[in-house]
């Protein structure tokens, strides 16, 4: 029997590598993003979001109160009130406290009580006067903020059981270069969002992205779970979120959205799914009518203040033009966020018409930005994901549809900058490995050295601009520096000047070269707007300033004319002018009269038919100089018009008898 021959043994394929995923594919089912063991396998990177808040932050611990502090918490009288002043607060405008009246100062008025309700419970845990609670419990929020958003992020953008990303082998490490750490550690660093942190006030935009992050979390829990529960979850932490700020019912639109994109759900069960949201939504509108009476313009808005209304005085052109001029530059503080200020107001942000490249371009990049999203949005692209997301969040703060009452302010972009930061995590983990693929042991390091060196510049520039919020003095005094072209950076800056530095100053020389310092301000701020109400109070204050140092009268005195003339009825400027007049000695006693006759006769009487503020100024002549017969027969003059002829009868008689 012959032998069997032997086979030659086959030669070992080597396994076709995986083709790599492209960018297009459809994402992984929800089935295989929310793993459960997150805080086992995640704890550091979670715990880091933390750590990173009170790096950056815990020198602010022992800041003061600054900005609109005192509005909704230093000197609001239901937060003062602790947990008896909760009740108020949720029925109130957030301002009622502060105002103790309606005051209709800006479109749609101000509803955000649920910040104002943690300040409230400050108070009543703390006691009032207690700043260093308000920026620890903002820390916290923001860091629980960079542990919610590494936590969604991760399920959107799953890893494999190695710590890869999923689907993304070309140079991609574990966790800590992934799309979700890279871009909440960018969120959690980027300068933009001091403002938020480091202002006690801020905690409404930090409360307001917490409730929409937290809403977007149930609603994915739901279709991963199909537990109604998690529905029942989204619709409370999106109300408590628009509680919090306005802002949050954007993410009706966001979380339907999100669900589309990242899962293969289909559309009708999203839609579904969105309807707890809608309700939410209602109950939010229904509640915020019934504390504010209306919705959007009250009517009693006062329009003619372009410190309320920046764009009073535009041509509707002028007005979309400078929109789109701003929007550009939130692009721009985004990429590049310095200079940084507080203070947007006008005219730092110039008036522009259509002639201008920057509102061009701004129209030219958003109109092409959302063209270029919606047309890649089917291909799942994560950066037309983004796009939108940033679009839409940014839509209700950008005045397209409803004015906030400023020109811009970085605070806005607390929460579109989440598009941002997932743009750059997609950059630097998915974008930057495709175009080394040919040398893909370089992606990792090389992208780890720009990511890097991209966080130590926006931590290094954090660092920097968190000082600056010590106190009102040296946030205006930053402010001033950057925002030249602003009438209230100017009057701000003066005011600080004169409140913290001139009136505890005894030294002559520094009082009087603190006195030139704010002349130039308050000068610099009244060439802006000539009619601005506090630069013109301390435009008074500044001219009684430079009287105890050169005693020249007459100058005072016009300085106090033209203030009248202009506000009134200011009831500060009116009442700083009372005080002066009682303060002032008894020489000049001419010139003083002069000054009560010109203000309360020819002014107030003459030509404002105001008997009662006239004969108010008049009565300081009397005072100053008892039977002065000018003074006698104005009085006397007002009376009989008024019908009192008992008191007319009685100071003419006064009169002709010193003739």
């Amino acid at each position: 029997m012959a032998a069997k021959s032997k086979s030659k043994p086959k030669p070992v394929q080597k396994p076709t590598p995986a083709p790599r995923q492209k960018e297009k594919a459809a994402p992984a089912p929800l089935t295989e993003t929310f793993q459960p063991g997150f805080w086992n396998n995640h704890w550091i990177p979670a715990l880091l979001m933390l750590a990173l808040a009170y790096a950056l932050y815990y020198i602010g611990l022992n800041y003061g109160y600054v900005l609109d502090d005192e509005m909704v918490y230093v000197k609001n009288e239901y937060v003062q009130k602790g947990f008896a002043g909760l009740r108020q607060i949720f029925s109130a405008d957030s301002f009622m406290g502060y105002f103790k009246e309606p005051r209709f100062l800006l479109e749609g008025g101000r509803y955000r009580p649920l910040s104002l309700a943690t300040f409230a419970m400050e108070v009543e845990i703390f006691g009032p006067n207690k700043p260093a609670a308000g920026h620890f419990f903002n820390m916290l929020l923001y860091g629980i903020t960079g542990m919610l958003l590494y936590r969604v992020l991760l399920g959107l953008f799953p890893l494999k059981e190695d710590g890869r990303l999923a689907g993304h082998n070309l140079g991609e490490a574990r966790w800590y270069f992934s799309l979700p750490f890279i871009a909440s550690v960018l969120f959690m660093l980027h300068p933009l969002h001091v403002e938020c942190v480091a202002n006690i006030k801020g905690r409404d935009e930090i409360l307001a992205l917490l409730g929409g992050l937290g809403a977007l979390w149930a609603t994915l829990k739901y279709f991963d779970t199909k537990g109604w529960g998690w529905l029942v979850l989204s619709a409370v932490s999106l109300l408590l979120g628009m509680f919090a700020k306005e802002n949050t019912l954007t993410f009706v639109a966001v979380i339907p959205l999100t669900v589309w994109f990242f899962t293969k759900v289909s559309l009708e069960r999203v839609l579904l799914a969105t309807l707890p949201l809608l309700a939410a939504a209602f109950l939010f509108i229904l509640a915020r009518y019934e504390a504010l009476g209306y919705l959007l313009n009250p009517g009693k808005i006062a329009d003619n203040d372009i410190m309320n209304n920046p764009f009073y005085g535009m041509t509707g052109s002028e007005e979309l033009a400078t929109i789109f001029l701003t929007l550009g530059w939130y692009l721009k503080l985004l990429f590049v966020p310095h200079p940084l200020t507080i203070d947007y107001y006008p005219y730092h942000v110039p008036k522009v018409g259509w002639s201008d490249w920057r509102a061009i371009l701004g129209l030219v990049l958003h109109v092409g930005m959302g063209l270029w999203a919606l047309w890649n949005i089917r291909k799942r692209s994560v950066p037309a994901y983004a796009i939108l997301f940033y679009l839409l969040t940014l839509s209700i703060v950008s005045n397209l549809f409803v004015s906030v009452g400023t020109f811009m302010n970085e605070r806005f972009l607390y929460m579109p900058s989440l598009g941002f930061c997932i743009v750059a995590g997609w950059f630097f983990t998915r974008k930057m490995p495709e175009w080394l693929k040919e040398k893909p042991d370089s992606a990792y390091p090389l992208g780890m050295i720009v990511v890097g060196l991209v966080a130590g510049l926006y931590a290094y520039r954090v660092i920097t601009r968190v000082p600056d919020w010590r106190s009102g003095f040296t946030l205006n005094r930053a402010a001033v520096q950057v925002s030249e072209g602003s009438a209230r950076s100017h009057c701000f800056y003066a005011t600080g000047l004169y409140e913290e530095k001139y009136v505890p100053e005894k030294d002559p020389a520094e009082r009087k070269r603190l006195v030139e310092e704010m002349e130039y301000h308050i000068k610099r701020s009244l060439e802006i707007n000539p009619n601005y109400g506090a630069a013109l109070i301390m435009k008074f204050n500044v001219a009684a300033a430079r009287f105890d140092i050169d005693h020249q009268l007459d100058k005072f005195f016009h300085v106090a004319e033209d203030v009248v003339e202009k506000i009134p009825y200011n009831t500060t400027f009116r009442k700083n002018l009372a005080a002066y007049l009682k303060y002032l000695d008894g020489s000049n006693a001419d010139k003083y009269t002069a000054f009560c006759h010109r203000i309360g006769y020819e002014f107030f009487w003459k030509k404002k038919n105001d008997s009662t503020t006239a004969l108010f100024f008049l009565e300081f002549a009397l005072n100053r100089q008892y039977e002065d017969i000018r003074t006698l027969e104005d009085i006397a003059e007002i009376s009989e018009a008024i019908g009192n002829t008992a008191q007319a009868a009685e100071f003419r008689a006064r009169a002709n008898a010193q003739k």
